[in-house]
């Protein structure tokens, strides 16, 4: 993919079309219809978690292959969960302000028509009740609803192999080699969230989720994980928290960004290969770190993708282009070091009626959402926005990686940057034809009568620039992110 760099007067229409999230997938354990007989096959996951001393909250955006007349999602969760629709919009700003992107290191031609305008970079990598009820073979059914496209279902059981017959019993294709996990999250007491989608009313690809829990919770459901997979699983995950998280009991890898080559040829890097080649390190189930900051929430950052925007405006912008929130909607935000509280009463959304007004010294959630649009809402409840942390890694885990749950917990309180630069460079000439090639260039002076092949520059005085010069230039090439 390739896009025009753009300043801080285009930015905001650019977040707002752009963003385009490649494929994703359930948390939870996925299970097919009995008589559908082609497998379904979770092809990838992209998470969300926010954690405070309040609550946990975990957000899944679910895909899958194949066309099965129904498809259930099957989530272990804490007595008291609630499951609530989310928003695409949701995991687009994340992606956008999130994304690796890589650029070339500034270079010198003696040449003023050659090269690649003002900088070379790559993107590195997007209810009503109703129903069951009541208590049926040793299975408690907690609450039943609806929840955007679903049909959904909390269950509570003590008994083993209880929910799988119960499943099965409402025509859900069990794996048999499923059952003793179920049966140990059962022993640890843990309730059970479905959901049932039919893709007969027009719902090609399940709309996000999250479910939110009481309590800090540490840990991530990968033995459900399994259930439906392939032989690797890509994954995706986000923490948002108080301080910068980390997964505490699989290896953790940083990426080597001085091995990386731009190519001035084809406009691109070897990230993806050095990327792969880190997911493969010790048999796979090694996580790469590839973004960490905090004071993003509210506060402006600047990003190829994205402009000098905050992760609250992308997501405004985003929900407003995706139709999920209403043309007005206006989301403020705060950067304070209050905390954040939900004013709602238990089960009421945020934009009912019955909310309150908080107390002094307390933030309300809804400043950071509004109507169809309350994710970070929900995320930064109980946490103070000033000490907001978001933090993404990325594995590729094979099926032997899933046999025990993801393990949270602190990390180095120290940023790492998606916005890296290529140290080492091969066929310059294909921008330099007529000239001695100097590298690197960051501490020279700008020789007379050459041309500078510069960084990747962001506002509005360099998008005038480079306009003015294209209109002189007439072939030369503006900088471009390719995917």
């Amino acid at each position: 993919m390739r896009a025009l760099a753009v300043g801080l007067a285009g930015a905001a229409a650019l977040a707002a079309s752009f963003v385009v999230i490649p494929e994703a997938a359930a948390c939870g354990g996925c299970f097919v219809p009995a008589q559908v007989g082609a497998p379904t096959v979770v092809s990838g996951h992209r998470m969300v978690m926010s954690i405070s001393k309040q609550q946990t909250v975990l957000w899944d955006q679910i895909q899958y292959q194949g066309d099965p007349e129904e498809f259930a999602w099957v989530l272990p969760v804490k007595a008291g969960a609630r499951v609530e629709e989310s928003t695409d919009a949701f995991f687009e700003a994340l992606e956008a302000t999130t994304r690796v992107t890589v650029r070339s290191r500034e270079i010198s031609c003696a040449s003023p028509d050659s090269g690649c305008g003002f900088g070379c970079g790559d993107d590195a990598e997007a209810g009503s009740d109703g129903g069951y009820a009541g208590s049926e073979g040793g299975v408690d059914v907690v609450h039943q609803g609806s929840v955007g496209p679903y049909e959904t279902v909390t269950l509570s059981t003590s008994t083993p192999g209880a929910l799988n017959a119960w499943l099965q019993d409402h025509g859900y294709n069990v794996d048999a080699a499923s059952q003793p996990v179920i049966d140990q999250y059962v022993a640890e007491g843990f309730d059970f969230i479905a959901l049932r989608l039919q893709p007969g009313q027009g719902v090609a690809q399940m709309t996000p989720v999250r479910v939110v829990m009481p309590g800090g919770g540490l840990t991530l459901p990968l033995r459900m994980v399994a259930i439906g997979t392939g032989a690797v699983t890509p994954l995706v995950l986000y923490f948002i928290g108080e301080g910068r998280h980390r997964v505490e009991n699989f290896p953790e890898v940083s990426f080597p960004t001085s091995d990386l080559i731009w190519d001035f040829k084809t406009q691109s890097s070897n990230y993806q290969q050095l990327r792969n080649n880190l997911m493969k390190q010790d048999g796979g189930g090694a996580f790469l770190v590839s973004f960490a900051s905090s004071g993003m929430i509210s506060s402006p950052t600047t990003n190829p993708s994205t402009g000098a925007l905050s992760l609250l405006t992308v997501y405004q912008n985003q929900a407003k282009a995706n139709g999920e929130a209403a043309p007005g909607c206006s989301i403020g935000g705060s950067s304070g070091m209050d905390p954040v509280v939900d004013t709602c009463p238990a089960g009421e959304s945020f934009d009912s009626a019955m909310c309150a007004a908080p107390a002094a010294g307390e933030i309300d959630a809804r400043k950071f959402g509004c109507a169809g649009a309350w994710d970070f809402s929900t995320a930064l409840v109980g946490m103070r926005p000033s000490t907001v942390w978001v933090t993404r890694v990325e594995a590729e885990l094979p099926r032997s990686s899933l046999a025990s749950d993801l393990v949270v917990g602190a990390a180095p309180q120290n940023n790492v940057s998606n916005q890296l630069v290529a140290d080492r460079s091969i066929n310059v000439e294909s921008v330099c034809p007529n000239g001695t090639v100097v590298m690197p260039a960051w501490d020279r002076p700008s020789p007379p009568r050459t041309l500078r092949i510069a960084p990747y520059l962001i506002g509005g005085a360099a998008l005038l620039l480079m306009l003015r010069r294209r209109a002189r230039a007439g072939e030369r090439r503006a900088p471009s992110f390719q995917s």
